[in-house]
């Protein structure tokens, strides 16, 4: 299976409206949704905040551009943005080589994307990406 599939399985769900799966050591695009562009310095902001969350408790996440108020880390794999109230959020999902981007607009249930992002980073875990 090629990474875009894996993107394409996340869009096909109907839980993420935009998806990227990047290197996690260089920040390298493997595959994307078209227009959703996560910068090599955002893997990276994000990268370090799996070892040291704190300042995106005050300063935020930024994904594709777009500014999100951070919820919270899930153990060593996942963080959690959103954006507003009725403004949709961002699931990213750590596996050993990559990260996985999940975005969801309003009237999607944060749960469901974030259910299926970690469910694919779980897979690629065990598949040693």
């Amino acid at each position: 299976m090629s990474w875009q599939q894996y993107v394409d399985y996340l869009l096909g769900t109907k839980c993420v409206t935009k998806a990227a799966i990047l290197g996690l050591s260089n920040g390298q695009v493997w595959a994307t949704t078209p227009g959703f562009a996560v910068s090599a310095i955002e893997v990276g902001v994000l990268r370090n905040a799996y070892q040291n969350p704190e300042d995106l408790y005050s300063n935020g996440l930024i994904v594709a551009g777009m500014h999100f108020v951070f919820l919270r880390r899930s153990g060593e794999s996942a963080l959690y943005g959103r954006k507003g109230a009725n403004s949709g959020g961002v699931c990213i999902c750590k596996t050993l080589t990559a990260l996985i981007v999940g975005y969801y607009e309003n009237g999607i249930q944060p749960g469901s994307c974030n259910a299926v992002v970690e469910k694919l980073g779980d897979y690629l875990r065990e598949q040693h990406y």
